[in-house]
């Protein structure tokens, strides 16, 4: 009987373990990336269409399927994606080629809740389904996914004044003006 002691075991198993993870294939990354033109800033009660790139990271072209969106604060923000609306309607892409990146796609639209409190909203997600089946028309035959996390920073908004404030503070002015022409006489 061969006798194995607890540390020889361990060392092997380690051994093992950083052999397993040289040499095995890292976990499926997305079938496309997705990146952001610019990052995303509004105010409240704003409407923001995000425009971004999708890179196909597969060697056959991918037909869009169906897209979705994800929010941190759902109160605070929503929105409805574009990809497959406009993909429809011939003007946006509805497929990508490999090593062909799509740029400048208009990605979805975000709406900013007007009564959305300034700061900064992470963990929000972006996800297009794709497949290389152009018959492909539901999530069943689709299998080729991209993700994007973004965050939204909402600034507070710029007061602008009034125009009767502005008309009181020009009447206001004048008027300074004129005691100051009448008292140098």
């Amino acid at each position: 009987m061969i006798r194995i002691t607890k540390t020889k075991f361990l060392t092997m198993a380690g051994l093992l373990a950083l052999l397993c993870v040289l040499v095995c294939p890292p976990g499926r990354a997305d079938d496309l990336s997705i990146t952001l033109d610019a990052p995303i800033v509004g105010t409240a009660g704003q409407t923001i269409t995000v425009f971004g790139d999708i890179t196909n990271n597969t060697s056959n072209t991918i037909y869009f399927v169906d897209e979705s969106l994800t929010f941190s604060d759902p109160s605070s923000l929503s929105g409805s994606g574009d990809v497959i609306v406009n993909g429809i309607f011939g003007v946006g892409p509805a497929s990508v080629d490999p090593g062909t990146p799509q740029t400048g796609v208009d990605l979805f639209t975000l709406l900013i809740d007007p009564a959305a409190a300034p700061g900064v909203y992470n963990f929000n997600y972006y996800n297009l389904i794709g497949s290389t089946d152009p018959a492909c028309t539901t999530d069943s035959c689709a299998g080729s996914p991209g993700t994007l996390q973004f965050s939204v920073t909402v600034n507070s908004p710029v007061t602008t004044p009034e125009p009767g404030s502005l008309a009181l503070l020009a009447s206001g002015l004048l008027a300074g003006l004129f005691l100051i022409r009448r008292a140098g006489r």
